[in-house]
């Protein structure tokens, strides 16, 4: 077989045009087990021919070892074919084929990774949506082949970015980010099922006239709520809750009981939020909501706000058990885990059994918020102004004292 390489945007393959086209067609005849290989040669000699018999699970089934090489080949063919046939116009029908039947997933996505770099050009719309058509291809091959948190899942933030390059519709965006995050869910990856569906709520816009934008905003946005409360490695409400399609949900009520349940995880302590629990209990449920590990969660937020109002100062174990409703022995725990959650930095004295915030994260930081910031910033400004009599005192002495050691210091020089 005839040597070939990827290198960025281009695929370089040895050999004459018509030794490569007779080459792979000897190939997939070999592989769909053709009787008479070489009549089967010659009846397909063209790149559309070699293209419409590689597909159906016949090329993708070649061996790990040259299934990248023999694509770039199909590729290479396909590029600097003479019967007008253009790689972007195949693309979707090669790369669905992959990511249907290619046995090594690691081989077909560096396949799929190939075709999608080398559909380059002018940005025009076939383009974006071949290349939207061969990431989907990657989706579908990586939840296959369960390979999605090594590929796929370092991508979703970028998405936004990809999907403004491609030019492809308001609702193909949706249903690409639907598509991930339903893999991703069926993969039992939860955590990166809720980034990715924060990346989609930030890109559906709530208030459009769209009514499958607004039906996919409140029901990514109502099962984000719900992930977030069962999530224990999920701490920050404020990406969820700051974003501007989950507030005008919120606002005209399209979150329904998830709406509730997002006002009771920005503003309960502890005990606000039991009560509230005991009397949504079948709410809860019937939303998915786990008890147990929401509880927790609230505990941590908590811990988190009562840090938020004592920040610079000690507080007491027995202050953090009575405010989560634990015993005070265990205070110690439920602080290491907050810490571990990135909601608040401090200090504990094990001696004194207390802890020192030294800072720490809102839920959600809106007027309340700003407004303590504010005063904290006045109390700051005024010991600062009561340092200047003492700074400028110290600086008057340090200058007295220097110049009299310069007087004793004095050096006479005698002719």
């Amino acid at each position: 077989m005839a040597g070939s390489s990827s290198n960025n945007n281009m695929i370089f393959i040895d050999g004459e045009a018509s030794a490569q086209l007779q080459e792979l067609a000897r190939l997939i005849g070999e592989l769909k087990k053709v009787e008479k290989v070489d009549e089967y040669v010659s009846q397909n000699n063209t790149a559309r021919a070699l293209v419409t018999e590689s597909v159906g699970g016949v090329l993708a089934k070649a061996p790990e070892d040259k299934l990248e090489a023999v694509y770039n080949q199909l590729f290479g063919i396909v590029a600097e074919s003479k019967d007008e046939l253009k790689l972007v116009s195949v693309a979707g029908e090669i790369a669905q084929d992959v990511a249907a039947n290619a046995e090594s997933g690691a081989g077909g996505l560096r396949v799929l990774n190939n075709l999608y770099n080398i559909l380059v050009g002018e940005n025009t719309k076939e383009l974006g949506s071949a290349r939207a058509v061969v990431f989907e291809a990657m989706v579908v091959l990586a939840t296959r082949t369960q390979l999605l948190g090594m590929t796929i899942v370092p991508l979703v933030g970028r998405l936004p970015a990809m999907f403004g390059e491609w030019g492809i519709s308001a609702s193909d965006r949706v249903r690409i980010l639907m598509d991930v995050r339903n893999a991703l869910d069926a993969a039992q990856l939860g955590s990166e099922a809720y980034e990715t569906e924060l990346v989609l709520l930030d890109v559906v816009d709530a208030s459009s006239s769209s009514s499958q934008g607004s039906a996919a905003a409140a029901e990514v946005a109502a099962s984000a709520i719900v992930r977030f409360a069962n999530l224990s490695a999920v701490c920050d409400l404020d990406a969820l809750a700051s974003l501007g399609s989950v507030q005008e949900l919120s606002k005209s009520g399209g979150l329904g009981d998830a709406g509730k349940l997002l006002d009771a995880l920005l503003s309960s302590d502890f005990k606000q939020w039991r009560g509230f629990a005991e009397a949504n209990s079948e709410v809860l449920q019937r939303l998915g909501v786990d008890a147990s590990k929401a509880s927790d969660k609230m505990r941590l937020l908590t811990v988190a706000s009562l840090a938020a109002e004592n920040l610079g100062r000690d507080v007491p174990f027995g202050t953090v058990a009575q405010a989560i409703e634990v015993d005070e022995d265990d205070v110690e725990m439920w602080i290491i885990d907050v810490i571990r959650s990135g909601l608040i930095q401090g200090k504990m004295n094990q001696v004194s059994r207390t802890v020192l915030p030294t800072r720490t994260t809102y839920r959600q930081f809106g007027a309340d918020q700003w407004k303590a910031l504010g005063e904290r910033l006045d109390q700051w400004k005024q010991s600062l102004e009561q340092l200047q009599p003492v700074i400028a005192n110290a600086k008057l002495v340090a200058q007295q004292q220097a110049m009299q050691m310069a007087g004793q210091a004095r050096v006479t020089i005698k002719d």
